[in-house]
């Protein structure tokens, strides 16, 4: 399903639409918790959950429609640093969502510019502001746009009822 609406998107493209598409077929679909190899690069999604704020009623940020806070590791199976691309979302329509770019207020956020040595394992948090329903997280090898390695991984619906999530100054409460 979500192969044809990545070929749907490809198609709106005026350059390099049939790379775009192959690469979009090509894709493999790996479930939260597995470990997602896509290249040199080890992803592994650890959690993820829909908040309605980050941070404490003094300190929140709103969104405008929900956080989608993905908690993930990634690791370099390569021999040289590698830099990593921002992170999008997919959803059963093929439209696709970034991150949010300004997210210095949630904790253990992987940051914008993302460098990752050879043989390192990197984990932390990205942050989505996304209407609440069913996704797929985009992950790439790192390779040039275009012609980079693609794979998705599921990330099902699950609202937190618990308390916000710390903001960067913040001690995460316990469990």
């Amino acid at each position: 399903m979500l192969a044809s609406a990545g070929l749907t998107l490809a198609s709106c493209a005026k350059d390099g639409a049939e790379t775009d598409a192959a690469i979009k077929m090509e894709a493999k679909t790996f479930k939260m918790g597995e470990r997602a190899v896509v290249g040199l690069l080890t992803y592994n999604v650890l959690e993820a959950s829909y908040v309605s704020q980050l941070g404490d009623a003094g300190q929140s940020k709103i969104p405008q429609d929900r956080y989608l806070v993905i908690r993930l590791a990634i690791t370099n199976g390569g021999p040289k640093e590698m830099e990593l691309p921002l992170f999008r979302l997919a959803d059963a329509s093929g439209t696709e969502f970034g991150e949010v770019q300004d997210a210095i207020f949630l904790k253990g956020w992987l940051g914008i510019v993302r460098k990752i040595g050879p043989t390192q394992t990197e984990e932390g948090r990205i942050l989505f502001d996304v209407k609440p329903k069913v996704y797929k997280l985009i992950v790439t090898d790192g390779g040039e746009t275009g012609k980079e390695q693609m794979g998705f991984v599921d990330i099902p619906i699950d609202f937190d009822t618990a308390e916000p999530v710390p903001t960067g100054g913040q001690i995460a409460p316990k469990p």
